[in-house]
């Protein structure tokens, strides 16, 4: 039985569960969310395009961006360490830094008198 059919399973088993118990549909989102991330909610589909080929084209664009003088030259960001992932992925897939892959900027700082709750970090 591969993950995916493994995964699949297990999450058919507890599916009604997940409806009943405290905070049960939160749980169930996170599982879901988990297993998409890691690959492993659906089959993978062999001839997808592999993560490194676009990773090229991204790259490309960049490039082409920052000649345009449209976006600013990237700071390069560190590899990615094995010790830093915390799941295998995919045959295809790819560990990168967020910002690898697109252009981001941190949020504004925020009135902290007005804003009351859990912390969160964002992006704009």
């Amino acid at each position: 039985m591969s993950d995916n059919e493994k995964s699949r399973a297990l999450l058919e088993k507890y599916f009604d569960t997940a409806f009943a118990a405290p905070e049960g549909i939160k749980k169930l989102r996170e599982l879901i969310l988990t297993l998409a991330m890691q690959g492993k909610l659906v089959p993978q589909d062999p001839s997808d395009q592999p993560a490194s080929e676009l990773l090229k084209e991204i790259e490309a664009e960049k490039r082409r961006l920052v000649k345009a003088g449209k976006i600013r030259e990237p700071k390069p960001l560190p590899e990615i360490k094995p010790e830093e992932r915390p799941y295998e992925l995919p045959e295809c897939w790819a560990w990168v830094r967020f910002g690898s892959i697109a252009q981001h900027n941190s949020g504004k700082t925020l009135d902290k008198s007005r804003n009351k709750g859990q912390y969160r970090d964002y992006i704009t």
